[in-house]
């Protein structure tokens, strides 16, 4: 066994800037130890030696290593049971296997089982051997520049938890949450190399960790932003940072009360409200870290500003609002506004557009509000025809049509969807809420 230097034990494989690269081969032939020894000389390896899998082990007790090549049979251990041992002991050491040609039903089996990175058939190539090795430090170097990446991650988290250390034990469960997410998030973001498509996946599973925020509703958001953005010709950086915004524009949310998540917005108290539009500016906190996504964090940061200047958080007007915060605005509401979360009842396509263009130059840009008619061919929606509204047993009228299944207290089905009220049925319904006692919400198209 070649003698070791003194090193301090470690369980992982570390790369420091002008360190060499640690391997150790085992290999019950002194030729075949030499032979790797010669094949990998050099002046970034530093090669160890062992001829069985108990003195391979005692290495690694003793001495950081970042890659272990062993041979498949030797005797007591074979190389597979050997480097299964490893693969359990330190998972960050790349494993390498040698074998014959004898050998492959065995060797399927162990890079099946033993967690196996590579095998390489005996004899080997030598520059197939170094190309191997190469791929194997490289592998290394990721794994050890993962860790970092996720310490220094932490690192930022725990200023964030330093800053919120005032607040309820809820909220700070909640906060604890969203920042693991955004730490995947990062690592996510890193690996996929700037792929929109990647991307869109993780802020999808982000959005819909909290089984109160609607994953559907925030992807149909993102695609109406994404389309606005494309109709005004923006760039595709902008387009791509308003199209994320759309998506993640609940993300400050998952910080927030199962009660006020559980209201639409129009059953929101003065006081819930107001406590709810405060998520802009927590989901603007939250992204911090991720300086890559500071435009998205400013298209949410502003979402609720105003046109004329009476909005949240900063009052800005007009064209000082940051344009994706203006298109996120507008397809907001429409969606919400067609998913029955603005007010009571869900809005068809011309209703929705009606509330926009009413409150145009008030609330929205009206230059953008023309623009979404036509885009909206475009989205991928199921949307009513008709506007719909919440109709009390006094305001019910002969000819109106439901349009959606209506149940008693007890989840008993009393008319379907679809039904057109006659004046019989129009009476049953009078004389079960006098007599059940129970006050019928029946939501009906408007034909108006």
């Amino acid at each position: 066994m070649e003698q070791l230097a003194e090193t301090a034990p470690s369980d992982s494989a570390g790369f420091v800037a002008n360190q060499k690269i640690k391997i150790l081969c085992v290999d019950d032939e002194a030729s075949v130890l030499s032979s790797l020894k010669r094949v990998l000389r050099g002046a970034s390896y530093q090669f160890f030696s062992a001829s069985c899998a108990r003195d391979g082990l005692f290495i690694l007790k003793n001495q950081p290593v970042d890659i272990v090549i062993s041979d498949m049979r030797m005797p007591e251990v074979n190389g597979a049971e050997f480097l299964s041992d490893v693969a359990s002991q330190y998972p960050n050491c790349v494993r390498i296997l040698l074998t014959g040609y004898s050998d492959i039903e065995s060797t399927i089996q162990a890079v099946n089982e033993g967690q196996i990175h590579r095998y390489m058939r005996k004899p080997w190539n030598n520059e197939d051997l170094i190309l191997t090795v190469s791929q194997a430090v490289e592998r290394a170097r990721l794994q050890s520049e993962n860790t970092r990446l996720l310490s220094q991650v932490e690192k930022q988290n725990q200023l964030l938890m330093n800053m919120n250390a005032g607040l309820e034990n809820k909220v700070q469960q909640r906060t604890k949450q969203i920042r693991l997410a955004m730490g995947k998030l990062h690592k996510a973001n890193l690996q996929a190399n700037d792929n929109l498509k990647s991307t869109i996946r993780v802020f999808y599973n982000l959005i819909s960790l909290n089984p109160h925020l609607g994953g559907r509703i925030a992807v149909e958001v993102g695609e109406l932003c994404k389309l606005l953005a494309t109709r005004m010709n923006l760039t595709k950086r902008e387009i791509r940072a308003i199209h994320l915004s759309g998506l993640l524009y609940e993300l400050g949310l998952l910080g927030s009360d199962d009660e006020l998540l559980n209201k639409p917005v129009y059953e929101l108290s003065p006081d819930e409200l107001n406590r709810y539009r405060k998520h802009p500016a927590q989901a603007y906190i939250a992204l911090a870290p991720a300086t890559g996504l500071q435009d998205v964090a400013t298209i949410i940061k502003y979402q609720y500003e105003a046109y004329d200047g009476t909005g949240l958080p900063d009052r800005l007007s007009g064209t000082d609002i940051p344009v994706g915060a203006r298109i996120l605005a507008i397809a907001r509401d429409y969606i919400l506004s067609v998913h029955g979360r603005l007010r009571k009842g869900r809005s068809s396509v011309d209703g929705a557009l009606r509330r926009l263009e009413m409150n145009a130059d008030r609330e929205y840009d009206s230059c953008i509000v023309m623009k979404l008619g036509d885009v909206l061919p475009c989205l991928q929606q199921d949307v009513l025809g008709q506007d719909e509204w919440v109709v009390s047993i006094k305001q019910l009228r002969v000819g109106m049509q439901l349009s959606r299944n209506l149940f008693n207290d007890n989840d008993i089905l009393l008319l379907p969807e679809g039904h057109r009220f006659t004046n019989e049925t129009v009476r049953r319904l009078q004389s079960f809420e006098q007599t059940d006692q129970q006050l019928l919400e029946i939501y009906v198209f408007n034909n108006e």
